[in-house]
């Protein structure tokens, strides 16, 4: 019960803007051809959106969310402190207070970590919604 309100507070500004992206892709990708064969295929309403429009209106969406985990980051470091939650934020933001080089230095590499990881998960999920590109 206590996560509800950071949680949100987190995550209202991404989700309103990933939802807008999310609407203009997918209508974008409904204009397609291979979504009017699909249709003219016969083949029911949610498979059409689902396998054939959802999938690629994903691909920019997934890039977007890849860079807004940078900027999630420095908000669950605002967050956990006006909240009073324990975590690497907080941590981060009292090193910085009581000038600790080398807890920041840590916390600076685990972040950094954290968003080469990310970055390489959206890079290998294209492959996944997007069956032309494979990597070879």
């Amino acid at each position: 019960k206590p996560w509800i309100l950071p949680a949100f507070c987190l995550s209202i500004g991404t989700s309103a803007f990933l939802a807008r992206l999310t609407r203009s892709t997918v209508l974008e990708v409904m204009r397609q051809d291979y979504v009017r064969t699909a249709w003219a295929k016969g083949l029911p309403e949610r498979t059409v959106i689902v396998r054939h429009a959802l999938k690629n209106a994903f691909i920019p969406v997934i890039t977007i969310l890849g860079t807004q985990v940078g900027f999630l980051i420095g908000g669950v470091a605002i967050v956990e402190t006006i909240f009073n939650l324990p975590g690497m934020g907080r941590v981060t933001v009292n090193a910085i207070d009581h000038r600790d080089l080398p807890l920041i230095q840590t916390a600076v590499f685990i972040f950094a970590g954290v968003l080469i990881l990310i970055n390489l998960l959206v890079d290998v999920s294209y492959a996944w919604f997007d069956p032309r590109i494979r990597y070879g």
